[in-house]
This record gives structure tokens, C-alpha cells and sequence, in this order.
């Protein structure tokens, strides 16, 4: 049977291998502790966040095909938020997501969406691959210099940055995927022991350092203790991203207490992720499929489609149908 290498445990990694797990013997590495990339649920003290994806939208019909065996066992929930758009700190737009088309997410965490994908596969976590080196066959080399050869194809899901470093300068799309650029966001987890009087639990925000808030506790299903998620904007991140994590976080949390009208900096839990490569550049829709059938290499995720879950899943979905039509 084909052997075949996936590098990445996120959403396209892990649809991957669900996709192929019955036309090939698949193994995934994953340099994190766990697998689900960037919808990862964070657990602390007592509360929980999803500092990654927020929620997500099904449009296509493969995808909605995929999701619905997670509907079925609730794995996934509807996210039915009353939503805001502020500009600055004024809001603009008002809506309930209650009237429109499902926004999804996974229950109690995110992160159980991979958690149900990764079941059954074959995954080494902590596991960051160095290099990539064919001979008779791929072999993989992790940054501890353990090998693992014999693989007959590879597959790519890391961010595009890092996909660049790891594939060969010979792939036939390595330009195009140096061509895709990625950029940094801040994630900002507040916890409370007394709930905040706020109209809205999902708010996008322009003009501001922030991006984004949302009320992480009333997604369906997660515990009843109070959280704020709050993303910043990718120009802030971008011009920030290696300064002092503590200085970054005051800056959020005050910016956040300035445009919801709420003092925030009374948490009783606080912490701040930053993620280097969290969204695309540019978010226009670019080429799914980057796979070299020569080389036996190939690249998805949601950066080829121009980020979102629903894009991650897309590009896996419509990598590993071009490589069963072409018999692996």
C-alpha cells in the first residue's frame, strides 16, 4: 500500500489522512503537544478559550458532507451570537446570527473537531520535521535528527512560510507558495469570576488595534465561568509580534476596556498567545491544489484558498480527490 507522510495535524492535515486513510497507509507528524493547529482550544485554572478559528461556515456541499457526521454525534453546534460590528468604538451594524446561515463550532472546544479527525490515525506529536530528503523514497528527518523513511508521497500543511523552508527549491510550485504571504495576530484569553453586562457575544472591530472579541463562554456547551476572546488587528500583530508579551497584553486589554465600555483589567485570569502566521495576506482566493506528481510532493491548507476552516478543508479535499483520480 502507498505510504504517505502528512506534515500537520490541523484541519487540512487531519482531513487529509480521513480523506486518504482508505487508499493509503498514512502517517501525520506534528510538531505541537496536541493536534488541531490553529483550532485550538486553550484550558487554564478553570476557564477555556478558543484562541484560533472562532467558529466556522459550511458553503460548499463536500464540506457540509464532511461535518455532518460531527452534527450528528455533536461533535459540532450551531454558535447562534448576537453580533456587532464596532468601528473604533462605536458600533455600526447589528445583527443575530440566530437569522442567518450557521455558524459552527466545535463542542465543548474547538479543538474536539481534530480531536474526533485524529481517532484512529497514526500521529506523532512533539514531532517537528526538519528536512526532507529522497532517495528510493522520502525520508523525513525531525529536528532531534530521528529518521523516518520510506514514504512514497509527502504532503505539506504547514503555514506557507514554513512550507517554503521545508519543501525543496525543486517543487514545482515552490515559488507560487513563497508568493503567499502570511500574517501575525495577537490572541488576548480574559477570565472572570462575575459575568460582564455586554449586548452582543461576537464582534468584529475595524479601525482599532483589535479585530475581534467574542464572548467564548456562551458558545454552546463550554462552562459557565465568564471569558473574552479577543484577536487583534494584523497590523498591530505584524508590528509588534516579537515585543514584550506583558507590555502587548496591558496595550489589548486597554483597548478592549476602552471600546466595550468595560473595564477588563480586573481579570482574574490572563494570558496572551501570538501567532506569526495566522492569516493570509492576501485574502483572495488562490490555487487549492499544489502538488508535484513528479516529485511526489504536495502543499494545502487554508492559505491556499485564503484562510478560513472551511478553506482548509477545501484544499485537502480537493488535493486528495486529485490524487485518487490519479491513482496515488
Amino acid at each position: 500500500m502507498t505510504k504517505i507522510a502528512i506534515i500537520g495535524a490541523g484541519l487540512s492535515g487531519l482531513s487529509a489522512a480521513h480523506l486518504l486513510k482508505d487508499y493509503a497507509d498514512i502517517t501525520l507528524f506534528e510538531k505541537a503537544r496536541g493536534v488541531s493547529g490553529r483550532m485550538s482550544t486553550r484550558r487554564a485554572e478553570s476557564y477555556f478559550f478558543d484562541h484560533g478559528a472562532q467558529y466556522f461556515t459550511a458553503r460548499t456541499k463536500p464540506f457540509q458532507d464532511f461535518i455532518q457526521p460531527l452534527l450528528n454525534l455533536g461533535i459540532i453546534e450551531r454558535w447562534d451570537a448576537r453580533y456587532v460590528k464596532f468601528k473604533g468604538n462605536q458600533i455600526i451594524e447589528r445583527r443575530n446570527w440566530r437569522d442567518e446561515e450557521p455558524r459552527y463550532v466545535g463542542v465543548p472546544g474547538m479543538n474536539h473537531v481534530a480531536k474526533f479527525l485524529a481517532k484512529g490515525q497514526n500521529i506523532h506529536i512533539n514531532t517537528r520535521i526538519a528536512s526532507l530528503n529522497h532517495q528510493r523514497a522520502w525520508q523525513l528527518t525531525d529536528e532531534q535528527g530521528q529518521q523516518y523513511p520510506g514514504f512514497d508521497w509527502v504532503i505539506c500543511t504547514a503555514p506557507s512560510p514554513q512550507a517554503v523552508d521545508l519543501l525543496p527549491d525543486s517543487f514545482k510550485y515552490h515559488a507560487d507558495i513563497q508568493a503567499i504571504k502570511m500574517r501575525a495576530c495577537f490572541s488576548l484569553m480574559l477570565g472572570f469570576e462575575q459575568n460582564i453586562a455586554l449586548d452582543f457575544e461576537a464582534a468584529h472591530v475595524t479601525d482599532s488595534d483589535l479585530s475581534w472579541i467574542a464572548v467564548n463562554s456562551h458558545k454552546p456547551q463550554r462552562p459557565d465561568l465568564f471569558t473574552l476572546m479577543i484577536h487583534s488587528s494584523e497590523d498591530y500583530a505584524e508590528a509588534h509580534i516579537d515585543d514584550e508579551r506583558d507590555k502587548v497584553m496591558q496595550h489589548l486589554i486597554n483597548k478592549t476596556s476602552h471600546i466595550i465600555g468595560q473595564d477588563v483589567s480586573q481579570a482574574n485570569y490572563k494570558t496572551i498567545h501570538g501567532w506569526r502566521y495566522a492569516n493570509n495576506a492576501d485574502k483572495k482566493q488562490k490555487s487549492s491544489i499544489f502538488i508535484d506528481q513528479d516529485l511526489k510532493l504536495a502543499a494545502c491548507g487554508d492559505w491556499c484558498l485564503g484562510g478560513r476552516v472551511e478553506g482548509a478543508f477545501t484544499s485537502a479535499y480537493d488535493l486528495t480527490k486529485h490524487m485518487k483520480e490519479s491513482a496515488l
